[in-house]
């Protein structure tokens, strides 16, 4: 099958790939209002590291790139989740008691996105009632900027965090995140349904006139 005959196919079957497009974009849409909790909290915390460890730039970021990771990491903890509870902010019986189980719950709660460069951590907490986003959030930001120092088996004035920005609550999922599953959803759609039709075609290629059987067969099935 040459250029001409596989834009030829291309033309013919736009509407069927737009369909298929618009079909898997709005299974997405549903199945992020369906499984999306619908409140979010978001704090950025920056990481610095001060007194007289702090003596050139380079340090500076090292130590600040390396606190980041242990710090996004220890949130994910058991023995962090145990320290937000015994700050009061959220309840004992809010996670399941199974240790396994109460990790699994609450990294599908808590998101950590880390941007080293900056020594900046950015936590989110979605939930079903903005309440406990919010109180969940309070006891995050206490157990980092006040009780980091176990995380990170250092001295208490050589390291800082302090939060940048927040706690910012809002619904979930945003404009944004709703518009980029849409769009996302809709080229998969388009781009798989033209791929689906150009292996077909090829499938067909030897035969005496490929797209022509490739066309006949589509508009039987349509």
């Amino acid at each position: 099958m040459d250029n001409q005959q596989f834009f030829a196919l291309l033309r013919a079957k736009f509407w069927t790939m737009i369909l298929w497009g618009v079909l898997i974009s709005a299974v997405s849409f549903l199945g992020l209002m369906v499984f999306a909790k619908p409140f979010q909290s978001t704090t950025d915390f920056l990481v610095v590291q001060t007194g007289e460890q702090a003596q050139d730039f380079y340090t500076q970021f090292k130590s600040s790139e390396y606190l980041s990771k242990i710090l996004s990491r220890a949130v994910y903890s058991e023995y962090f989740i145990n320290t937000v509870v015994e700050t009061g902010k959220m309840k004992k019986d809010f996670l399941p008691f199974n240790r396994k189980e109460r990790i699994k719950a609450w990294s599908k709660i808590v998101t950590v996105q880390k941007n080293l460069e900056l020594g900046i951590i950015t936590v989110k907490v979605k939930s079903d009632r903005e309440r406990d986003a919010a109180r969940i959030m309070e006891g995050i930001m206490e157990v980092l900027t006040q009780k980091n120092s176990f995380f990170r088996g250092g001295d208490e004035k050589s390291v800082e965090v302090r939060v940048i920005s927040g706690p910012i609550n809002e619904q979930n999922p945003t404009l944004g995140k709703i518009l980029l599953v849409v769009l996302s959803g809709f080229a998969a759609g388009f781009l798989l349904s033209g791929f689906w039709l150009v292996v077909r075609a090829k499938n067909y290629f030897g035969q005496s006139n490929p797209l022509e059987q490739i066309l006949n067969s589509s508009v039987s099935e349509d």
